[in-house]
Formats: C-alpha cells, sequence, structure tokens
C-alpha cells in the first residue's frame, strides 16, 4: 500500500514537473504569436532552407572566422551569413559592430525582440545586406549606424514595431528593391546621411510615413511605390537640400502623397500622386522644381508654401488643382508657374498686374495675387480646389461664374480689398465664398446651395464687407444653424438703403432677423421673401434700345414718308 502510495506520489510529481516545461514552452510560443506579429516563416520560405540559429554577434574581424562563416574577407571573397533562421527573443538577431571586412548578409530570416540585423560602425563600403526577411521585431528589421556606402537590397522588413530599414550616420547608402510592409512607424527611414539613394522599393500600410529623409541632402529617391501610408504619407523630405525625388509612384497616403520642408534647390519630377491626401507639397523650401508630375483625384494636387524662386511647369491635375499660401505677396513674382492643367483646361496663374479681363471659358482653375483691376466674367471652374482665388488683390470684379463641386471653395478672398462678387453660382462645395482678412468687398445676387459648411464665411480678420440680395439653399445643413458665418466686424448682411438682406430657404418668420453664425453676432435684418434676381443693367438699356428706341425711330421714319406725301399731294394741287 506505501509502495503504491509512493507511486502516485511521483506520477504526480513527474506530471506536475513536466507541465511546469509545458507551460515555458507555451508561453515562450505565446510570447512569440502575440508580440511579433506576422505569419510564419513558411510563408516566406525560398527555394533554399533556412538553418536554425542562436543570434550571430560580431565585434571585430576574427569572430567572422571563429563562427567558421565561408570568404576571406575581401571586396571579391566576402564573408558570407546565409540561410539562417534566427527567432530569438535576445535583443538583436544579426549584429556586426567595429569591422573593416567586407561581409555579406543573404537569405536570412531573422525575428528577434528589438532588433533584426544590425550594422554599426563598420568600415565604408564593406556591408551588404541581401534577400533577407526581417519581421515582428519591436523597433526595426535592419539598421544602419555610422557605417557609409552600405548596400540593402532585396529585402523584406514587415510588422516591425518602428521601421523596415533605418538608416542613420550612413551618407551613400544603397537602399533598393526592398519591401517593407504595415511597420509601426515608417517603412525606410533615412536620417543624417546625405547622397543616399533610394530606389525602388515598395512601402505599402506603414503607419507613419512610406519612405521618410531627414537632414539627408543630395539624395535620390527614385522609381519607389508607395501606397496607404498614414501620418507622414508617401514621401517625405525634411531639411534635405538638392535632393532628386522622380519617377515614384505614390496612392491612397493618407497625408502628402509626396512632400518636401525646408529642402531648398530640389527636384521633383514625373512622379504619380493620386487618390486621398495631397499630391506634392513644398513648404518654406526656395528654389524647387516641380515639373511633368500627375496629380489626380488628390484633395490638393500641389500645395506650394513660402518656396521662393520655384519652378511648378508642366504638371497635370484632374479632379484636383493648385494651391499657393505664402505671407509675403512679393514672393508670387518669383514664382514661374507656366503650362500647368486643371481638369484638361489651362490653370490661370497671374501675379502683381493691373487691368486684366478674362471672359473666354479655358481654365480650370484660376489664381491672382496682388493684381488690381480684374474683370473676371463667364467662368465655368468645377472639380478643383477652389475655382477663383484672391491673393492681396484690390478693386476687381468676378461675375457670372459658375464655381461648384469643388474641394474646398467656390470663390476665395486672402488679403484683398474692394472686390465685388455679382451673380455667381457657388453651389455644392465645402464652403461657397470664403473672405479671410479682407475688407471693403460686396457680395450680390449669388447662389450659394448645397455647400457642406456654409455659403459665405468672413474670418475674424474681415471687415466692412456688405452681403446681400443673396440666395442661400440648404446650405451647412450638419454643422451649424445658419448657412452663414460671420467672425469678422462691421459686415452688414443687408442693404441699408433698400433695407433688403438676402434669401434663406431655412426662413420662415413672417417678420425678424435671421442669425447669423459666428463671434461677430451678425443678423439679416430684412431677410427677403424669395429669392432676388438680377438684372444687368446693361441688357437692360440695350433691351430698352431694341424694345423702345428701334421702334420710336420706325415710327418716325413711317411719319416723316407720310408728311412728305402729304407734301407732294398738295404741292400738286396747287399746280
Amino acid at each position: 500500500m506505501n509502495y503504491m502510495k509512493k507511486c502516485v506520489t511521483v506520477a504526480i510529481f513527474g506530471f506536475l514537473f513536466l507541465s511546469m516545461f509545458t507551460s515555458v514552452e507555451a508561453k515562450e510560443t505565446e510570447f512569440l504569436n502575440t508580440c511579433h506579429r506576422f505569419p510564419s516563416k513558411e510563408a516566406y520560405q525560398p527555394f533554399f532552407s533556412y538553418i536554425n540559429s542562436l543570434p550571430i554577434i560580431i565585434t571585430n574581424n576574427s569572430n567572422f572566422t571563429d563562427y567558421g562563416f565561408l570568404g576571406d574577407g575581401t571586396a571579391v571573397n566576402p564573408f558570407i551569413i546565409e540561410n539562417l533562421n534566427i527567432t530569438t527573443t535576445k535583443e538583436r538577431g544579426i549584429y556586426v559592430y567595429n569591422t573593416t571586412k567586407h561581409f555579406l548578409i543573404q537569405n536570412c530570416f531573422v525575428n528577434a525582440s528589438v532588433n533584426g540585423i544590425v550594422i554599426e560602425s563598420v568600415k565604408n563600403e564593406t556591408a551588404k545586406i541581401e534577400n533577407n526577411i526581417c519581421i515582428g521585431n519591436s523597433i526595426r528589421g535592419i539598421q544602419i549606424y555610422h557605417s557609409p556606402s552600405s548596400q540593402i537590397n532585396n529585402n523584406i522588413c514587415e510588422f516591425n514595431g518602428y521601421f523596415g530599414i533605418h538608416v542613420r550616420n550612413s551618407s551613400n547608402c544603397q537602399v533598393n528593391n526592398n519591401t517593407c510592409f504595415d511597420n509601426g512607424r515608417v517603412g525606410i527611414f533615412v536620417d543624417l546621411s546625405e547622397s543616399s539613394s533610394i530606389s525602388n522599393n515598395t512601402c505599402d500600410l506603414n503607419f507613419r510615413g512610406g519612405i521618410v529623409l531627414e537632414e539627408s541632402p543630395l539624395s535620390n529617391v527614385a522609381d519607389n511605390k508607395c501606397k496607404n501610408n498614414d501620418n507622414s504619407g508617401g514621401i517625405s523630405l525634411s531639411q534635405s537640400n538638392r535632393s532628386v525625388v522622380v519617377n515614384n509612384l505614390c496612392v491612397d497616403n493618407i497625408q502628402d502623397n509626396i512632400m518636401l520642408h525646408e529642402s531648398n534647390d530640389s527636384f521633383v519630377l514625373n512622379n504619380l500622386c493620386s487618390g486621398r491626401g495631397v499630391g506634392i507639397v513644398v513648404v518654406n523650401g526656395g528654389n524647387v522644381t516641380i515639373d511633368n508630375n500627375n496629380c489626380s483625384s488628390n484633395v490638393i494636387g500641389i500645395f506650394v508654401n513660402d518656396a521662393e524662386r520655384s519652378k511648378i511647369t508642366n504638371n497635370f491635375m484632374y479632379k484636383s488643382g493648385f494651391r499657393f499660401y505664402d505671407l509675403n505677396k512679393d514672393d508670387f513674382q518669383s514664382y514661374t508657374v507656366l503650362n500647368n492643367t486643371v481638369n484638361d483646361k489651362k490653370f490661370g496663374f497671374f501675379a502683381s498686374l493691373d487691368d486684366l479681363t478674362i471672359t473666354k471659358s479655358i481654365y480650370g482653375q484660376l489664381f491672382f495675387a496682388d493684381c488690381s483691376n480684374v474683370r473676371i466674367k463667364n467662368q465655368y471652374l468645377s472639380d478643383t480646389i477652389t475655382g477663383i482665388t484672391m491673393f492681396y488683390c484690390s478693386r476687381s470684379m468676378i461675375r457670372s461664374s459658375f464655381c461648384s463641386n469643388n474641394w474646398y471653395y467656390g470663390i476665395n478672398l486672402v488679403g484683398s480689398s474692394n472686390i465685388e462678387i455679382l451673380d455667381n453660382n457657388c453651389s455644392s462645395n465645402y464652403a461657397g465664398i470664403v473672405i479671410e482678412n479682407s475688407f471693403d468687398s460686396e457680395l450680390t445676387y449669388n447662389f450659394l446651395q448645397n455647400n457642406i459648411v456654409w455659403g459665405v464665411v468672413l474670418d475674424l480678420y474681415s471687415y466692412n464687407n456688405s452681403v446681400h440680395h443673396n440666395s442661400f439653399f440648404d446650405n451647412n445643413l450638419y454643422y451649424g444653424s445658419a448657412q452663414a458665418k460671420d467672425d469678422g466686424q462691421n459686415n452688414t448682411w443687408y442693404d441699408e438703403e433698400a433695407r433688403e438682406g438676402n434669401f434663406w430657404s431655412d426662413y420662415f418668420v413672417v417678420v425678424g432677423s435671421y442669425y447669423i453664425d459666428g463671434y461677430a453676432l451678425t443678423q439679416d435684418l430684412y431677410p427677403l421673401s424669395e429669392p432676388p434676381v438680377y438684372r444687368n443693367k446693361n441688357n437692360y438699356y440695350a433691351f430698352f434700345s431694341f424694345a423702345v428706341i428701334i421702334p420710336l425711330m420706325v415710327y418716325g421714319y413711317f411719319q416723316i414718308t407720310i408728311k412728305k406725301k402729304r407734301f407732294n399731294n398738295q404741292e400738286k394741287k396747287l399746280r
């Protein structure tokens, strides 16, 4: 009996002992499955077989031979680290530091707790990392640090916590033909590394950008495909002067498809940017050439802000357009803007002109900067960003034009004065007519319908503007209580002499004011009971001439003829 008890006791402890090890193994499996969010390595299995391996740590030249790697470390016969499966909870999978020999890391599957492959402080032109799979690392798939002229080619870096590939303080590196997919921050991140070459990579679904360069001048970013990246968008360069971004495909990136910030003397050439986000953004960078790009179906096709001496030529916009914003009006004179199209029509860019008349509908979008005495009539501007923009303009008229179905505004005044906006249709835009930092302008007899927000907006710095005899139909159905907004000062919403205001489709009171949204707390004191009809005085006088004067002339002619006949008859009788 005691023997049986001993056997049962031993069996129970044995079972518990085995269960303990089983739970440790289960925890290891759970860690790999939860902390490393990627498919199994079999999903990436190439034509060769991986060899299971512990992490490779090399801190001097002799370590290459200690591991027994093939090669002698020369350029023609480098040490080769290949065909390894390194799946580990250690910090790094492969680490090469402070070496002077040539080496090649290829065809390895690496998944570590922090960084997959790390190359640090190796001699110029000695490192090649090719055809590896680095997935599920919590920080980086591949890191190159203080190792100039390294080559990172044909690797797959996916599901890493921060960066697929990170090159830092390493000039003249080549990052070519890599796939960086669904990384937690950036697919390919290059910083403090001048003369980098980033080409033929595919960077999709990265949370904070596809390809990002910071403080890396003289770099070349060419022939890459960047799709569906978030935050920083497809390709982003910051403080990277004299760089080239050419022949890239950037589609449906959430923010900017291509963005240059403080990157002077650079080129953006022959890129295709379509879908969500802004096509091309150039901010705070002078002498940038933007040429022969296709930006279609973007919220903004090309956005230029404070980039004097830039050249914007031969670009094609479809269901998109241009937006310029510069606080210094003199900078607009330095831009070269030629041969661009919006929706298969010319893009009209006019700076520092006086006395200009536009009546032919040959433009897909119109932009005026520092112009005066401009007369715009009979334009059809649709499916762009803003139909007509006037920046620092004065004493001008926008009349009888159709500015509807635009991403932003139908008509936009910025820093302008004495502008007459008369008899235009601004419907189905984000906002109909937007007045910013402008004064002494008049908006009359415009038709404003189905704009997402307000039909007319006057911002905080707009004053002494008059808005009357306009028709507001079903604007701002979801975001406010009124169809117009006034944040400015001393703006009036009615004709003070005639005591007539605007027609509001949501005004149902027989007597009383219509309250305007905004900080100004303004009112239309005399809402109209029916939409006003604009009567062109010139046409009226012309009609009067034909309808009244000509019949009078005909009547006079007949009277004279009759009198002549009577006179002749009387003369005959006297004879």
